[in-house]
């Protein structure tokens, strides 16, 4: 075995970690080659050699901070986010249910507003002194009496499923453990319900629930194998005909839609169809009233497209043999008269998300990166003119309200936070919802440019400046995604606006991988294309440095989860372009991410190391695999949480030991360790703590400390 204790690079001695034992006989034959991993070790976290190391990472993490001005940041993070964040309302039986986040609270609650007034049903604050609990899904049966919500204690991604009484607040039904994020479909009429429940063994199933049973005596409705990757969703119609599960193999491109009519009476064992839809997309189905099927799909339509079928009396009744396993290979021929097209693909806007209100449809559209919402005559789909937004931003989470002339959706922009608007299609006009004073923004000014990748795609990079800065470069953040076509969108972003409001630049590369022009966009950055998105993002450093906005020496990378692997392969491609890098619960050691965490859900964006060539891709730009020993790296902050079970924490420990033994400058390698935390929702103390972190880290590197807002300079920002 081999054992190095010193590093070859200049790291400041005051912030030099421990020695740490770097492993070169560790090595893994994978395809037929030879993958080193030299701090294979570290992927224990229980062991006593990485407790010792970790400890030496947090006296190092300690140290460093202390000569950055953290608590400023915290306190004009706190004031950009002390709003009252509420969630559109769900409306059963004169009931609005929704939940909300308090200025002053950790978590979101779950409230109701009825002939009583506005009251929680569940606060996890109260509920957990130690403020670990946070709230999943949740969803009020039809009459509005139960409501059935998740919980899930720190960053576990296990849910347990619970059902409440209304009017009393109380629970009256034991608790259901082995669930992930997923929906629950009430069966109207019935104390009952459709979900997921997952075993690790067996994966992932929908069964029937009834209130007051023991959730053993649950039945399995379908099912998908062994395939514990699988994700599967269920949804019940207003009227109770339709059941639909949706099933769809990890986080796959595609997906299936399967149907059964529930009027024959058996709920236990309804006989699925599988719809025969295009196999190149994936396709979201909502059951209306009537048999009708409403199905949002890129399949075919890369910018997505709302199609409609009408489902004949007795078309879906006919098999009652289907096992519980949904087979992967169903005949379609018999299934249910093909779909028509109610809203067709658009050449520049993104389909996003629709509503049905009573004889009208609206359609909500991403507009390179801003929202609209159109109106539609809802049999023929035909352009009736558009809803007036509050402002050119995004908009989230359309849905039709009570009475069915209403609709409800979320609005933000930069400056404006999370806003709930009730539109009324009578007078066309929008109302906030309970709106409280916004909290006083910093002035910036947002704009957008335009950088040209190798090979020659353009990407759009979203800007927000200070408003009273005129020429000059400046200290710059960019910060990017792209993955599991996820977009990059102009909305309220308090850190960006943190950073702006003390005078500095915050950009977002809008690279491939993610969803800003829809799935053909995140098919050009996914799998063996994944090293475009790392292009786009390159490309767009190198843009701003030569458009002036800033220089090598003031710019940084940040990106979080997937975005924290394309920052830091963009760093271990390119070191010399950026003078500090955050990557946040980041992917780092592509070849082994699919062995731990839910890395195994993610080979259809990856690809998996059990393929050669597939390995290959993943070598080719894996940020671990990539660090060279000498190389003047940027300063590096690398954060963690503790009970990540999305991502493992083990890639920003080795990348970390990996960057102190080989980085060739004096710019520190941290390691920001914080236990307790996940990788999801959290108390909001401590999203504010870290982001804190991450900003004065960025602002000690990159020298905003030496800029105020009050010192103006000259033109306008390029």
């Amino acid at each position: 075995m081999s054992e190095v204790t010193s590093s070859p690079g200049v790291m400041d001695t005051h912030l030099a970690p421990a020695p740490v034992a770097r492993r070169d006989d560790v090595r893994e034959l994978l395809g037929g080659r030879e993958v080193a991993d030299p701090y294979r070790w570290l992927e224990d976290p229980d062991s006593p050699e990485t407790r010792d190391w970790l400890a030496a990472q947090a006296r190092l993490f300690a140290r460093a901070r202390d000569g950055w001005p953290v608590g400023g940041w915290f306190r004009e993070l706190r004031h950009l986010t002390s709003f009252e964040r509420l969630s559109v309302p769900q409306f059963r039986a004169g009931r609005a249910f929704y939940t909300c986040l308090r200025p002053g609270a950790e978590h979101h609650a779950l409230m109701v507003r009825d002939s009583h007034g506005d009251r929680a049903l569940f606060e996890p604050d109260a509920a957990d002194p130690e403020r670990r609990t946070v709230l999943g899904y949740w969803s009020a049966s039809t009459d509005g009496r139960l409501m059935a919500y998740q919980t899930a204690v720190g960053g576990s991604e296990r849910f347990t499923l619970r059902v409440l009484d209304v009017e009393t607040g109380g629970d009256v039904d034991e608790p259901i453990a082995g669930c992930r994020y997923s929906s629950v479909a009430w069966l109207p009429g019935r104390d009952a319900f459709y979900y997921t429940r997952h075993d690790e063994r067996s994966g992932p199933r929908v069964c029937l629930h009834r209130v007051g049973e023991p959730a053993a005596a649950d039945a399995v409705v379908s099912g998908a194998g062994s395939d514990r990757t699988a994700e599967l969703d269920a949804l019940v119609g207003a009227d109770g005909r339709l059941l639909v599960v949706q099933v769809a193999s990890g986080l796959s491109a595609t997906n299936e839609v399967w149907v059964a009519d529930l009027r024959d009476g058996s709920i236990e064992r309804p006989a699925l169809r599988r719809l025969p839809l295009p196999e190149d997309g994936w396709t979201s189905a909502w059951p209306a009233p009537g048999g009708r099927l409403y199905l949002l799909t890129d399949a075919g339509a890369p910018r997505g497209r709302l199609l409609v079928t009408d489902l004949p009396q007795n078309d879906l009744q006919s098999q009652n043999d289907l096992p519980h396993d949904l087979p992967p290979h169903d005949d379609p021929s018999e299934a249910a008269a093909g779909p028509r097209t109610l809203i067709p693909e658009d050449p520049e806007a993104v389909l996003d998300g629709f509503a049905v209100l009573d004889g009208l449809l609206l359609a909500h559209w991403t507009v390179a990166g801003h929202g609209a919402v159109t109106r539609h005559d809802p049999a023929t789909g035909r352009l009736l003119g558009q809803v007036e937004l509050p402002g050119p931003g995004l908009v989230t989470d359309l849905v039709p309200g009570v009475p069915g002339g209403e609709a409800w959706y979320e609005y933000s922009d930069r400056v404006t936070p999370e806003t709930v608007y009730r539109y009324e299609a009578g007078t066309g006009s929008s109302t906030p919802w309970r709106r409280h004073p916004a909290p006083v923004t910093p002035p910036v000014r947002a704009s957008e440019t335009v950088c040209v990748s190798p090979d020659g795609t353009p990407v759009r990079i979203l800007l927000l400046a200070p408003s009273w800065h005129r020429a000059g470069p400046l200290p710059t953040i960019l910060e990017g995604y792209g993955a599991f076509g996820e977009p990059r969108i102009a909305d309220y972003y308090a850190a960006a606006l943190a950073w702006a409001g003390r005078g500095g630049l915050f950009a977002v590369a809008c690279v491939r991988g993610g969803g800003e022009g829809g799935e053909a966009w995140h098919h050009a950055g996914r799998r063996e294309h994944k090293q475009r998105g790392i292009d786009d993002f390159i490309a767009a450093a190198g843009h701003l440095v030569e458009t002036g906005h800033t220089t090598h020496d003031r710019l940084g990378a940040f990106g979080a989860s997937a975005g924290g692997l394309l920052a830091g392969a963009a760093m271990t491609q390119r070191p010399e372009l950026f003078a500090a890098v955050a990557c946040t619960a980041p992917l780092l050691d592509m070849a082994r991410y699919e062995l731990t965490g839910l890395g195994e859900h993610w080979r259809e964006e990856f690809g998996s190391r059990e393929d050669p060539e597939e390995l290959g891709w993943l070598l080719g730009y894996s940020p671990y695999h990539r660090v060279v020993p000498g190389i003047p790296y940027p300063a590096v902050l690398l954060s963690a949480f503790g009970e990540d079970t999305r991502v493992d924490p083990l890639h920003a420990r080795k990348m970390a030991a990996a960057l102190q033994f080989a980085s060739g400058s004096s710019r520190p390698v941290l390691l920001r360790h914080e236990a307790g935390a996940g990788h999801g929702e959290r108390g909001r103390t401590g999203r504010l703590s870290y982001f804190a972190d991450v900003l004065a880290f960025f602002a000690h590197e990159l020298g905003l400390a030496s800029i105020t807002p009050t010192e103006p300079r000259g033109g306008e920002l390029p």
